[in-house]
């Protein structure tokens, strides 16, 4: 399964095998992969959990790819959750105006066409969502959104502006997400963090949350096209 999204993030933007077989056709649809990729004007980027596709890491690094990214999934089971008044939270079913402003700000994306993009994709979101944001003072200074599926709320794009940080900001707002997964009758809350973010894992593993698995995406570097990660 490939996905593409304007060259905005690896995981909108990358070659996702459901299934992998060594030795069957390996390198055709790898090649067929790259060429659909290259008619995006994209780098070949595939996602890849080890645990699903044991092989093909070692294929794709023969063929020049590089690891650019890895991330952990992390999962814990929801409890009764206090909100914190650390911060002013105002949870809303849909992202408005000002939501999608402060989303797009707080994730330092400042390319016009990046910040469509990153709205585009949040308003596309289908499924039973919450979109959270905390204030203090009047001032944005942190936001986040959660979805529920299948007894899991998964906490998405949580950001907090850098002067607001260990003040519990983050906290309330996972907290917030987690409310409205109870109330959907979730049973666990996931999310997924760059392996390489210690302050962030140390976060959630403070608040419970435990690593369920890791995947990573490999790239074939292009001399024209590249993928820009948020």
């Amino acid at each position: 399964m490939n996905t593409t999204s304007k060259n905005y993030t690896y995981r909108a933007d990358c070659a996702c095998p459901l299934r992998y077989t060594a030795g069957i056709g390996i390198d055709e649809k790898i090649r067929f992969c790259e060429e659909l990729f290259i008619t995006n004007k994209l780098p070949a980027v595939f996602k890849v959990t080890p645990v699903l596709q044991e092989g093909l890491v070692d294929i794709l690094l023969s063929q020049n790819y590089q690891n650019i990214k890895t991330v952990k999934v992390m999962r814990c089971k929801l409890e009764n959750v206090e909100i914190d008044d650390c911060a002013e939270i105002r949870c809303m079913d849909a992202p408005d105006n000002g939501w999608l402003a402060a989303s797009a700000e707080l994730s330092g994306i400042v390319l016009p066409e990046l910040i469509e993009v990153h709205c585009q994709n949040l308003k596309n979101i289908a499924v039973k969502s919450v979109f959270v944001e905390a204030s203090i003072d009047g001032k944005v200074v942190g936001c986040g959104y959660g979805t529920v599926e299948r007894g899991y709320v998964g906490v998405y794009d949580l950001h907090v502006e850098d002067a607001y940080r260990c003040r519990g900001v983050g906290t309330a707002i996972c907290r917030a997400i987690f409310r409205y997964g109870i109330r959907q009758n979730a049973k666990y809350a996931y999310l997924i963090v760059h392996s390489k973010n210690q302050n962030a894992i140390s976060l959630y593993s403070h608040m419970g949350f435990t690593t369920f698995y890791e995947y990573s995406f490999y790239c074939k570097p292009h001399p024209l096209y590249k993928v820009v990660d948020a």
